[in-house]
This record gives structure tokens, sequence and C-alpha cells, in this order.
């Protein structure tokens, strides 16, 4: 009787056991959220590459979320499309795509800012050319990559800027490297460049002008949609975080983020020393945003979106943007 008791008591504890640990496996398998999430440019410009950095250093895994995989899209548009298409639920993408996705009615919100400035572009000419400042453009033609694009957007802000309305002709080149190939060859007498492909080729040009004396403008932004934010709000708050380590482990530690970014796009694609050039750059111009949201910023991306026709009525940006996910030092009033 005694023994049967015990053996009982046994296998209730056993059961209970097993039942607290199949349990405890739920409730982590649901706490740590594997996902894929979108990371615009990644692999090809420096807007996201911080990102491999956080992938290095483990802030992308943590007991909220896991992220597997980095999935890049073509700019603008695509990305949004590629990041709603593919059910993937936070992504660091254009400002101007993600108000534009917003305003049709795509449950996102912005929760963190990215890249804060558009001092990444900047326009060059040949050493030989005669060409050393936007004054020196008179009369002469300067490329852009497509219309209606923010790249000619800001080639224009800056000819009104310097008082040269109407002085000069842009000329839509397409991709970077076609402007920089027209530039070469006598087509355009100034072409866009911008990180890591000046760093790449920094002997072979001068620089004309760049966009430092126009107020920062917030190129790109960290999202989340409607659907983690409302179930996994912890998910998002672990995001949020790991993007700001990233960009402060890359500010502080510029060699080390640049060696790891070379890696993970692969030595080819971006040599240690671009690497190092390149994110040297970014420090300089303070490029990332921990996180913190401008508004003044990104309304005047809604004013170049309405100078480009792809906005029209008022724009609420407060609507858009979910900042409870920042620690307070981030938030903007």
């Amino acid at each position: 009787m005694h023994s049967n008791h015990i053996t009982r008591r046994r296998a209730l504890g056993m059961a209970a056991a097993i039942g607290a640990s199949g349990l405890l496996a739920n409730r982590s398998a649901y706490a740590q959220q594997k996902m894929a999430i979108m990371a615009d440019y990644f692999g090809a410009l420096m807007n996201t590459s911080v990102f491999a950095v956080g992938m290095e250093k483990g802030f992308y895994k943590t007991p909220q979320v896991e992220v597997t995989d980095l999935l890049t899209g073509g700019g603008g548009g695509t990305a949004v499309r590629n990041m709603v298409g593919g059910n993937l639920d936070y992504g660091v993408i254009s400002t101007s795509a993600i108000l534009g996705g917003i305003k049709s009615g795509l449950d996102i919100k912005i929760v963190h800012g990215a890249v804060r400035t558009m001092q990444d572009l900047f326009w060059v000419s040949m050493p030989n050319s005669g060409i050393k400042s936007i004054q020196d453009l008179k009369g002469k033609k300067i490329g852009f990559t497509r219309p209606k694009s923010i790249s000619e957007t800001m080639a224009k802000w800056k000819l009104k800027q310097a008082g040269m309305d109407g002085q000069v002709t842009l000329v839509s080149l397409g991709a970077v490297g076609a402007g920089l190939s027209a530039l070469e060859s006598g087509g355009v007498d100034a072409a866009l460049i911008l990180e890591p492909l000046w760093s790449a080729r920094k002997g072979r040009y001068q620089i004309v002008f760049d966009l430092a004396e126009l107020p920062p403008m917030s190129q790109m932004v960290g999202v989340a949609s409607g659907k983690l934010i409302k179930e996994q709000p912890e998910v998002v708050r672990a995001l949020v975080k790991a993007w700001d380590q990233s960009v402060t482990y890359t500010y502080s530690n510029g060699e080390d983020a640049a060696a790891i970014i070379s890696k993970r796009y692969g030595a080819q694609t971006l040599p240690l020393d671009v690497a190092v050039s390149a994110v040297k750059s970014m420090q300089k111009i303070k490029f990332w945003s921990r996180g913190e949201l401008d508004m003044a910023a990104m309304n005047l991306m809604v004013d170049a979106m309405r100078e480009q026709g792809e906005w029209t009525g008022p724009a609420n940006i407060a609507s858009m943007v979910d900042q409870s996910f920042l620690p307070a030092e981030l938030r903007s009033a």
C-alpha cells in the first residue's frame, strides 16, 4: 500500500514535471519569434549596413526575437511591395515609400528613425574638367537617376538654393553606375555618386557639390505591421532596441563595424579598405539615427513628394508614427 502510494506520488510528480516542461517549451517558442526582416539596399549601399553589425554581435538574437534572414528590395515602392507580399512584419525602408503606403491604406506604422539625412548623396565631375563648384555648372548638364526620384528633387533644390534655377540641364541616366559612365564619356558634366562607390573610386572624380547646406531630410525609417504591434509588442521593442545598439556600436567602433560589414557584404563586393572609408564618411555626417524621429525632416520628405507629384493634400505624420517603442530619451515632442 505504502509503496503504491509512493509510486503514484512519483508518477504524479513526473506527470507534473512533463506538463511543466511542455508549458515552458510552448511559452519559450511563443516568446522568441523567429523572423525574416526587410533591409532595403542591404548588400549594396550603406543605408542598412548596420544590420550586419547587429546580426554579428547578437543584438538581433534576444529572448523575444531572433532575426533569421535579411531580405532586400529594389528601393522605394518595390521594398514596400516585397515586405507586404512576403508577409514581413518589420523592416527599414525609404521614408517616402512608407508614407505613400500608409496613405494608401497599409496597416503599418513608423516605429523608429533609421537614416536621418540625404547627405550621402553628392555630385562629382572629372578632375580635368575645371568644374569644381555648383556655379561652374552654369550652362552644363547634371545627371540624376530617374524622373521624380529623390536625386532629381535634391539636385533641383540645390540649384535653387544656389540661385541657378533654369541655368542647368538635368539629365535622367538611370542607375548611379550608368550616370558615372556618362560622366566619364562626356555625356554629362556632373553625376550623382554615394557610398560605398565614392570610397571605391575616390581618386577618379572631384566633388562639385553636396547637400550639407540643405536641412536634414528623413531618408529611411523602421516600420512594423499593425499585426506585430498589436500581438507582439515585445518583439517590436526588441527590434527597435537592436537597431539602436547596432548604430551605437558602429559609431563607437567604426573599424570593427566596417570589417563586419565587409565580411557580410562579401570582400569582392565591399573590400575592407573601402568599407572602412565608407563607414568613416557615414560617421562624419551622422548618417544613421539611433531611433529618434525628426518630424520636421519627415515633413520635408512630404514636401519633396509633393514636388514629385506623389503626394496631395495635408500630411498628418503624427498619425503614421508610434513612438511608444522608443526609450523616453529618443522620443520627439
